[in-house]
């Protein structure tokens, strides 16, 4: 098993300034937040991103993907209206929202987001310098990315739940900045959620000691790779990190030949992506298909996920138990 250390850092972070966002946002962000379904989202039949105050100290935090999503409201509490800019039903690596976002962003009392993730969050960051009335807190701060064998810089940093324990210490960190009067709540609710998020990780530790198998094929975009470097999973995707990207048919024979020779008798795929490559070349090798989530993703209430039906409101810690670990304990052949 790699040792890795969790990383350490000064608890602290980013306070930019919003300015005025530019043009109109094409098929408008408030619109779709108004019919997300994600609970705690801070926004309500005809409410929009600026609904905030439900009490006297409630601020609302706009969260660039999902998993901060989650992170934010577990940090929060009672004094955060947690938003997720990604809809419902869209994957946050290829989410693209109008230039407008700035504009519901700005509507904010802090923007939670991950750097070099997506480059709407970066270009809003940099757009929006000039105005000290929203806080910007980069959950990645501190956070070193590394050479994986799919990417180098990889930036997938939360899907390992040793590394999110540092994220969530920079939301903490931003949330006493922004309201130093309940930091100790902030604090205390960072330091119970890492305690999951810990629990988190040994469940996976001892998933993969029972394992037979070290490697996963994944039949979509490879967003896994911190696995790899925390756990040594293998992980063999013919398409890459882009959720744009294509397959080669030399890339689809290697996996497939790859699949042959180490008797690997599943093929996964990211539940936000469509499954037809995953499906294809299950077919072909006589595998079956199963889901992964690397959290990027929230879909409509009751939709069926491998077994599960897959709810819109859950967390990160909800992703891993109702859809990883089952898979990843039938891929890894760790029953």
């Amino acid at each position: 098993m790699t040792d890795l250390s969790r990383t350490t850092q000064p608890r602290s972070t980013r306070r930019t300034v919003l300015a005025a966002g530019v043009g109109t946002l094409a098929a408008g962000i408030a619109g779709c937040l108004d019919e997300d379904p994600q609970d705690g989202n801070g926004v309500d039949g005809d409410d929009d991103i600026a609904s905030e105050d439900d009490g006297d100290d409630t601020y609302t935090v706009a969260a660039g993907t999902p998993a901060l999503w989650d992170f934010t409201r577990e940090v929060g509490g009672d004094h955060v209206n947690a938003v997720d800019l990604v809809p419902t039903g869209e994957h946050g690596h290829d989410y693209e929202p109008g230039p407008g976002i700035v504009e519901e962003i700005d509507e904010a009392d802090a923007f939670v987001y991950m750097r070099e993730f997506a480059g709407w969050m970066d270009d809003a960051v940099a757009e929006l310098e000039d105005d000290d009335s929203v806080a910007v807190i980069d959950a990645s701060s501190g956070i070193e990315f590394f050479d994986s064998p799919a990417e180098d810089d990889d930036e997938h940093w939360w899907m390992d739940p040793v590394e999110c324990q540092n994220g969530v210490d920079n939301i903490a960190a931003g949330f006493a900045e922004l309201d130093p009067d309940h930091a100790d709540e902030y604090d205390d609710n960072a330091t119970d959620f890492s305690e999951e998020l810990e629990e988190i990780h040994e469940e996976f530790e001892e998933l993969v000691e029972r394992a037979t198998l070290d490697e996963i094929v994944i039949g979509t975009h490879d967003s896994f790779q911190w696995w790899h470097r925390r756990y040594d999973i293998d992980v063999y995707s013919p398409i890459g990190t882009s959720p744009d990207g294509e397959a080669s048919a030399q890339d689809i024979e290697e996996v497939e030949n790859h699949i042959e020779e180490y008797d690997i008798e599943h093929v996964l795929y990211d539940v936000g992506e469509p499954a037809h490559l995953a499906e294809s070349i299950a077919d072909e090798t006589g595998a079956e298909v199963l889901p992964l989530s690397p959290v990027e993703t929230q879909l409509d209430e009751t939709t069926e996920v491998g077994d599960v039906e897959m709810e819109s409101d859950w967390g990160y810690v909800a992703h891993y138990q109702e859809i990883n670990f089952p898979s990843l304990e039938r891929a890894l052949q760790a029953a």
